[in-house]
């Protein structure tokens, strides 16, 4: 109890003095920014969720980082170079980077900390921070993205020690990592939270709790967690230790929890958030505002979504009916064209091309009746009938009801179908947590690589939303990573993903777009490639 008054009590200051004229503005801003929900823990080797890794994105600084172009550029290596064949990475880290250690974290360390405890942040803590994210033990949401590098995938499902691993601290300030064969989006990789760098001793100190809260942490990146207060926010302050702390531009940033939409344009517009994710009508709003911006990113398809493992949804015949007798003109007269041509949004990227180039029309459409395969799955699974629920937001609940018209029309009363609208974040979670039988809703992804999000539908990827066990899928995500180039590479991923829809455990239907609202006369906002992840080391509120 005293704990959570103590937090609510930094909370009051702190919004005091972000209502202060001389604190919210220029180089020393304090901005706010909403996350859905409050992190379960913080340890950048094992966190999924897309608040958790906002927060990680800017208190750690991994090898490369990427510019306001999506590009990638130096960070804590200064420079980098390869052999001829691309299979051998030589990083060269900077010299002035620090641990950043709170005083809570220190007696962790230990008493005399500041004089035993080596604080350089090295090649060897970028070393044990990837063999982390390749170990079983660790549950590494995105470790099977890491598995060009020698010996990984071995590593991973314990077939060899992590010695066996291609990463290699050569000395302080040199880190070589050889992969098995060339991958294109490996520097990209390098962007993800699981490939930010681990101090080992003090991970072994925290006895297990490592980014359990906030004394389980320290920090090589501009910014350094100074609360966490259960529920309610996660406050980051500039760091002093930062190598380049004199460019940082925020005093702090302030992740707000708070997953109700309906509030957060207002919030923006009162000067209460800096930077929102926002609706599309509210993005509309905003545009008409002066002295606003509105950051766009078309970053996400809204499908139909199978669970496979389902008694009835199990069979591909049932699935098939049920797709083939989908009408499209409901989801056009709401939405537009049905302009979705694959699962993966446009702008996610292969290499560092955007995997839409390489990719056609997808066909939808199925030639035989959708009663013939209907009842043809009903014979296989020996029943009679099957009932199925529809998940899906509480927005799209009406759309949602109009396809179950269609659908009982043309399957007859041996299908019974009922609707259930939800909130946003439960629709998230129930899916992530395979709570579903058919869900009409954004396909939630961890990560913006192609290579990414089909590995994390394979059979034994502990992110596999449609719960499909195929071992042709499978064989074809494996190949994907052993193609040379990046065309033949972005071959594989199409065919890979078009064998998806193919077998209806996935129906993209139509293109999202996220919104993003900047608060009066704020700029220097970077984001990654989807948008999702916002850096605030460059930001400043004129």
């Amino acid at each position: 109890m005293l704990k959570k008054l103590l937090c609510l009590f930094f909370v009051f200051i702190t919004l005091l003095s972000f209502c202060s004229c001389g604190g919210n503005k220029g180089a020393d801003a304090q901005l706010v920014y909403p996350i859905d929900k409050d992190p379960r823990f913080l340890d950048p080797q094992i966190i999924y969720d897309i608040g958790a890794k906002n927060i990680i994105a800017n208190c750690f600084e991994g090898l490369v980082a990427i510019d306001k172009d999506g590009v990638i550029i130096p960070a804590a290596a200064e420079k980098w170079e390869t052999n001829t064949n691309e299979t051998i990475y030589t990083f060269h880290l900077r010299k002035d980077m620090k641990w950043k250690i709170t005083s809570a974290a220190g007696k962790i360390i230990g008493e005399n900390y500041k004089e035993e405890f080596d604080s350089r942040v090295t090649a060897h803590d970028f070393a044990f921070g990837l063999t982390r994210a390749l170990l079983p033990e660790t549950l590494c949401p995105g470790a099977d993205s890491l598995f060009s590098i020698k010996n990984a995938k071995k590593v991973y499902k314990g077939d060899l020690p992590s010695s066996a691993l291609g990463i290699k601290a050569v000395d302080d300030y040199t880190l070589r990592i050889t992969l098995s064969q060339a991958d294109p989006d490996f520097l990209y990789t390098l962007l993800e939270s699981y490939c930010m760098p681990c101090n080992e001793e003090f991970f072994e100190k925290t006895g297990g709790r490592y980014g359990l809260a906030t004394r389980y942490l320290i920090y090589n990146g501009p910014f350094y967690i100074n609360n966490w207060a259960d529920d309610i926010s996660v406050s980051v302050r500039k760091s002093d230790t930062y190598h380049s702390a004199d460019s940082v531009m925020p005093a702090s940033v302030y992740f707000s929890i708070n997953n109700e939409q309906p509030t957060r344009l207002k919030k923006l517009t009162d000067s209460t958030y800096s930077v929102t994710p926002l609706t599309k009508a509210q993005a509309e709003e905003l545009s008409k505002k002066k002295h606003y911006t509105v950051n766009s990113f078309s970053s996400s398809v809204t499908a139909l979504i199978f669970n496979c493992s389902d008694e009835g949804l199990k069979n591909k015949n049932i699935r098939k009916a049920i797709v083939s007798s989908f009408d499209y003109s409901v989801i056009e007269n709401t939405y537009g064209k049905c302009d979705a041509s694959g699962l993966i949004p446009d702008s996610f990227l292969t290499g560092s091309l955007r995997f839409s180039e390489y990719r056609k029309e997808t066909d939808r459409y199925y030639n035989a009746s959708p009663l013939t395969l209907f009842k043809k799955g009903l014979n296989e699974i020996e029943q009679s009938g099957i009932e199925v629920t529809v998940l899906c937001s509480e927005e799209n609940e009406n759309t949602v009801r109009a396809l179950m018209q269609s659908w009982q029309s043309v399957l007859g009363v041996s299908f019974t179908v009922y609707a259930e609208a939800t909130d946003d974040v439960t629709l998230k979670e129930r899916i992530r947590k395979g709570d579903y039988q058919i869900a009409f809703a954004d396909l939630d992804f961890t990560g913006n690589r192609v290579y990414q999000i089909l590995s994390s539908l394979t059979s034994s990827s502990k992110e596999n939303i449609l719960l499909l066990k195929d071992k042709n899928y499978d064989s074809m995500v494996s190949a994907i990573k052993k193609a040379d180039g990046i065309a033949p590479l972005a071959t594989k991923a199409k065919a890979a993903e078009q064998y998806l829809i193919s077998e209806c455990a996935v129906i993209p239907l139509y293109k999202g777009t996220d919104y993003y609202g900047l608060g009066k006369k704020v700029s220097g906002v970077i984001h990654n490639i989807s948008g999702e992840i916002v850096y605030f080391k460059n930001t400043i509120r004129k």
